[in-house]
């Protein structure tokens, strides 16, 4: 009697509702993941928003970033997408908590291609598993999330050198 893979859970932390909302359409009903997400998020895919948890609801005497930690935290996925819009201060404080309030969490970043290699390499120092450009995330994002979801890494071909030049030297 075989049994079924376990279903790889998966959230995305981004600030910005619209493009977490995009990321998520595109795993939706995916083969092997589950999604998680929570009333909070805007996602419009299921739940009942009359009966919103107060446990569910942002606190107003913290920032949005706060917000979205504390969100993730109570979903705790086994990978975490976190969206990067230009990866400025706020963006990596953002990826630094996320970091340490869910440890276990496998993250892979989300960026358009201009995000300098420099930070990626950064991040990948003190632990995310993964980066895909924007571009790509809709015909890959389900391939890497399986992939990370597994204890492998996604990384563009040519970063895997420079992170490797960058280790050795």
């Amino acid at each position: 009697m075989s049994s079924e893979p376990q279903k790889i859970s998966v959230a995305i932390a981004d600030i910005n509702n619209h493009q977490r909302q995009t990321y998520e359409n595109l795993l939706h009903d995916e083969s092997g993941i589950t999604l998680l997400r929570d009333v909070v998020s805007g996602s419009g895919f299921g739940g009942d928003h009359g009966s919103v948890n107060r446990r569910l609801k942002p606190r107003t005497n913290t920032s949005v970033s706060e917000n979205e930690v504390a969100r993730i935290k109570r979903l705790n996925p086994l990978v975490l997408l976190v969206h990067m819009n230009d990866f400025s201060d706020e963006d990596q404080e953002l990826l630094i908590s996320l970091r340490r309030e869910c440890a276990d969490a496998l993250i892979v970043l989300l960026a358009d291609g201009s995000v300098h290699e420099n930070r990626l390499l950064q991040s990948l120092e003190f632990g995310t598993r993964g980066y895909l450009i924007n571009g790509t995330a809709q015909s890959h994002l389900s391939k890497a999330v399986k992939i990370v979801g597994r204890g492998d890494i996604w990384v563009p071909r040519k970063m895997v050198a420079n992170a490797m030049s960058r280790m050795l030297n």
